[in-house]
């Protein structure tokens, strides 16, 4: 139950923080972040590490929304942005699979109501969630693979030449996505 309510607060952060402009309330919202690193005791080496990854991604949205809004404004949406990915990062440390496919559970109960098998719902969004580290890493292996072969990534090469990388990366994830439904045939889900 209580995972249910720790992904509904996530839910409701994450959604109510897009709608606030004003920069008081962001600033205690920072606060708020920063607090909850130092309460969930997070490792601050991999918390710094998930900084610099995101922090390309954040960049660009900024440089985007220059384009279209003020300075402050873009700045406004960027941070925006990295508090949200600040407190996706303290769930996902903090919740197992297990603890998310409960979660789910409890958030989903109402739909027993139509006879809909939450069960299943929960196991395919917990599923879902889990695997995306998994198609992180695979990326990563394709593409250290193809490096070594002599493949270069840059613009030219990937625009041209889609299909060096993504059949290869598609090829695996159908193999990893056989290989999880056997798994779980053999461990009795339908």
């Amino acid at each position: 139950m209580i995972n249910a309510l720790i992904i509904l607060c996530f839910i409701l952060y994450s959604t109510l923080l897009f709608f606030v402009n004003n920069w008081k309330i962001i600033f205690l919202v920072i606060i708020f972040n920063l607090i909850l690193l130092v309460i969930t005791k997070t490792n601050i080496k991999k918390y710094l590490n998930f900084l610099i990854k995101n922090i390309i991604f954040i960049s660009f949205i900024f440089i985007c929304n220059i384009f279209y809004e003020s300075i402050l404004t873009s700045l406004l949406i960027s941070l925006k942005l990295l508090l949200v990915l600040n407190i996706t990062f303290v769930i996902t440390n903090k919740l197992t699979p297990s603890n998310l496919s409960d979660g789910f559970y409890y958030l989903l109960y109402p739909l027993k109501i139509f006879k809909i098998d939450i069960k299943k719902i929960s196991l395919i969004i917990t599923i879902a969630i889990s695997f995306i580290p998994i198609l992180s890493n695979e990326a990563k292996s394709i593409k250290r693979a193809l490096l070594i072969k002599g493949f270069s990534f840059d613009f030219k090469n990937v625009i041209t030449k889609p299909h060096i990388y993504l059949i290869t990366y598609l090829n695996n994830i159908f193999r990893l996505v056989e290989d999880l439904e056997k798994t779980l045939i053999m461990k009795a889900y339908e």
